[in-house]
Parts: structure tokens; sequence; C-alpha cells
């Protein structure tokens, strides 16, 4: 599957890999009648405090696993200029429901990947700037499949990213809840992509990550350094935030969702 430029949540992890990097994520569009909602809340849901543990290690492994027990927003960048690509994502683990958007920067202007969890389903709609691929409409919801299902979600795995911080090694601690320290990736390819080897190559054992979790000891920040290009050091920045806020994710209407997607949809 080729795609017109490297996804934002991914462009680090791509790199070196072209093809089959797929990222996306949702909210802070506007809203149209065509898209099925998904619900914000600017302040964090009230949840009871819990123990936190206080050796890095088990902090950083409890907050991975915290990441799968509320909704939240998720804003992903590659460490590069603002005004770049992005992604954001609204996401009920629990769910399995949400909303992601990823907005690529083209020469003649932007292209806009939306990808639809429903809990059951997964639709994929793509709007780019003019109309020389008809079936980036920017109407049709193209269904392609079940989530993890093949070929239901390619590359980058945004909701699960978390969960590569479960088996940190040689951290420390940097500050106030903050942390360092390395992650094998060797065996991250059902989150990263399966590119990630022919990317990090040897690097996979050790790549290089910083940490922040809140006072609750949820994730909040999280920067894992990925390959370098030409010199230029590539990262994965991610920002959680928004905790417990309400998601509500439906099917689109029946006539504007496409069955048996074709190639250059992403998920296809």
């Amino acid at each position: 599957m080729q795609k017109p430029k490297l996804v934002a949540a991914g462009v680090a992890l791509a790199v070196a890999v072209a093809a089959g990097v797929w990222a996306v994520v949702a909210a802070g569009d506007e809203p149209d009648a065509s898209r099925p909602s998904a619900g914000a809340s600017t302040a964090p849901a009230s949840v009871s405090p819990a123990p936190v543990p206080t050796d890095p290690v088990g902090a950083l492994k409890a907050a991975a696993v915290k990441a799968d027990e509320q909704s939240y927003k998720l804003t992903v960048g590659t460490g590069g200029a603002a005004g770049g690509d992005s992604t954001v994502l609204l996401w009920d683990p629990k769910a399995k429901r949400g909303l992601e958007t990823t907005s690529l920067k083209v020469p003649n202007g932007e292209v806009k990947i939306e990808r639809l969890t429903t809990g059951p389903d997964v639709y994929v709609r793509v709007s780019a700037p003019d109309r020389r691929v008809p079936v980036w409409d920017g109407k049709t919801w193209w269904h392609v499949g079940a989530p993890g299902a093949p070929g239901s979600k390619q590359g980058l795995d945004n909701t699960r990213l978390a969960s590569t911080l479960t088996a940190p090694a040689n951290v420390r601690q940097t500050g106030v809840r903050e942390y360092a320290g390395t992650l094998d990736l060797r065996d991250s390819a059902a989150v990263l992509g399966s590119g990630v080897g022919g990317v990090l190559g040897d690097r996979a054992a050790a790549v290089p990550f910083t940490a922040t979790v809140d006072e609750q000891g949820r994730l909040v920040r999280y920067r894992i350094e990925l390959a370098a290009e030409q010199s230029k050091t590539a990262q994965l920045d991610l920002t959680y935030s928004d905790f417990g806020l309400p998601v509500s994710a439906d099917p689109p209407a029946a006539d504007l969702v496409g069955e048996d997607p074709p190639a250059n949809i992403p998920g296809a």
C-alpha cells in the first residue's frame, strides 16, 4: 500500500519504511453531519488516588497498565516544527471505541485520514485537497474490518503505544515523576508495525525513551527516540490528557459506507 506521505504518528518509525505505516487519530477538527461524533471533555474525570510505585521501573510499568483503564486524548507528534503533520486520538480502551484523525501536509494543502472504531467494526475516510484519487472524497467511510483483524490495522497502532513501556531497562529518575531509560522493541511489531526491525536494526534492543507520569501514576508524556535519518533524530512524542473524557463512536450512516475498500485506502 502506498500513501502520499508518511503518516504523522509513524513518520519517525517509517523514515525507512515508506509503505505499510498507518497511524490515525481523532478530535480537534470541525464536526460535520456525516461523521459520527466523539465527545471530549476539558476537565479530567475524578479518579480515586491509588498507591503509585516509588521505584522508577515499577512506576513506569504501572503507568503503562493504567493507559487501558480510562478513556483519554492522545496527541502524537514527531518532534518536528509546529504546524506540521499531526495526529490526535480520542480513545475508550475498555469499549474499544474511538476516532482518530491524521492530518498530513502536502504541497497543495492537506490530506486528512480518519479512522473510526465502533467496537465491532473499523471504518476509514480520506479527504484530499484535489480529486485525482476519487475514493479520497472525504465522504465515503470505507469498511476495513474488525479491530485486530488482518488488514484492519497496519503499521503504528496508537491505541497500544503505552504497552511498549512495560519492560523498560536502565531506568533512572531525571526529575519529579520524570524518567529515562531504554526499551527493547524487537518484539513490538504488533504495535509499531512490521517495519520496526528494518528501521531500527540493531538499535531495536535498546531504544532510548523519556516518560512523565502524573500524581495518580498515569502516563502523561512519553517520547521514544527512533531511527535517525541524515543525522537527524526522529521521535514519537506522545501526550496523554483528558482522562475519563466521554467518547462516542457510532457507525456511519449506511449510505456513506463503502464495502470492499480499494488498496489505496489505509487498512484495506
